[in-house]
């Protein structure tokens, strides 16, 4: 009896676990070899990670995408990165196949799913648009000119980037608005930065309910609102957060000062080409009742290039950082995608702009004060 009981329960558990697999990836790729192994992980929930070895010609990855979960997930062959050997894809459960010429992902075709059929005939439909025609050979050029700090060339190409960035959005609207029940509505709508949040959330209210049940429309949701907590004319939610020595301060603390929150990290290229802005702001109004109070976004090991960027960069303000990347807490309360980001906060605590750069923060400033 003893025997048997254990056979059941045994077979019980063996059960359980291939009912909680419900989603395989099946990749054949040419010339593939077998030993390498595969990463693969959820961007919107970290712990969601795991590995597989490569067998000759492919691999399989198989998991559990509960209902609610879908989301993006990066794909990646080898711990180093590697032209093609990287995808980002929306997936939720089912069975879906990857084939390929290679090397490695270059012009894989997914298959699958509803909701991969969907992106099929998203991608198709952009590689397909007049006005995005050329666009991976100008962003091939971007990127050379980028690693290159060719700050000129990049300069000379803005205009046509600006352009197709724009008219690669429209697109996305459209296609968005045309299949307000897709799968993947909400998460190519999660990705358009640039689109005020306002008209995301008049886009996000038209998708159907079963479109909004995972990962990225619960951000957007979220999104929209910690937008109506930190919009202008909102008081700025109060954090508290450790400096450079360790001790905690809190935007509380500077209640009667005009204060420009800024979110930055030693590592973020844009961020420190826009601190000379800053610092020239700083050192003009300082004395005019306005200071900077700065939140990094530097990773957990990465104290010592937090505080060398701070000297090199002659950021002689108040800093705050929890140091854990994108997951830093001030960073999720006002929910930060993308840095630099900033807010200037009045005398009162009220938030009275939001993203001021170059220029734009001189100008505010001089309004002000």
């Amino acid at each position: 009896m003893k025997k048997i009981t254990t056979l059941l329960a045994a077979a019980l558990i063996t059960a359980a676990a291939h009912a909680q697999q419900n989603t395989t990836i099946t990749a054949t790729i040419k010339d593939l070899p077998a030993g390498q192994w595969v990463y693969w992980r959820s961007q919107g929930n970290d712990d969601r990670r795991d590995s597989v070895q490569t067998t000759a010609g492919g691999f399989t990855i198989k998991t559990n995408i509960a209902p609610g979960e879908a989301d993006f997930y990066i794909i990646q062959i080898g711990k180093k990165y590697e032209a093609n050997n990287m995808i980002f894809y929306y997936l939720d459960k089912g069975n879906i196949t990857v084939k390929g010429d290679g090397p490695m992902f270059k012009d894989a075709v997914f298959s699958g799913p509803q909701y991969i059929k969907d992106n099929n005939e998203y991608m198709a439909m952009l590689k397909q648009a007049p006005g995005l025609k050329g666009q991976e050979d100008l962003y091939k050029q971007a990127n050379k000119l980028y690693e290159a700090r060719d700050s000129a060339g990049l300069a000379a190409l803005q205009p046509e980037l600006k352009r197709m960035q724009e008219e690669s959005a429209n697109l996305t609207k459209q296609w968005i608005l045309q299949h307000p029940k897709s799968g993947i509505s909400a998460s190519l709508l999660s990705h358009l930065n640039d689109v005020p949040l306002d008209e995301q959330e008049s886009i996000f209210n038209k998708l159907s309910a079963a479109a909004k049940e995972n990962g990225p429309a619960k951000r957007i949701a979220h999104s929209i609102r910690v937008n109506k907590l930190t919009g202008i004319g909102s008081m700025a939610p109060d954090f508290t957060q450790n400096d450079t020595l360790g001790n905690p301060v809190s935007l509380k603390d500077f209640r009667g000062k005009y204060v420009l929150v800024d979110f930055w990290a030693s590592w973020c290229h844009p961020c420190r080409e826009e601190n000379p802005n800053v610092v020239a702001a700083f050192k003009k109004y300082n004395s005019k009742n306005f200071t900077v109070l700065g939140i990094s976004l530097d990773q957990p090991n990465g104290k010592e290039k937090w505080l060398n960027a701070i000297h090199q960069d002659n950021l002689t303000w108040t800093h705050v950082s929890d140091l854990k990347f994108w997951n830093n807490a001030v960073a999720k309360q006002y929910d930060i995608h993308g840095i630099p980001a900033n807010f200037l906060v009045d005398p009162t605590g009220k938030i009275i702009a939001k993203n001021l750069r170059g220029e734009e923060l001189e100008k505010k400033l001089a309004e002000v004060l």
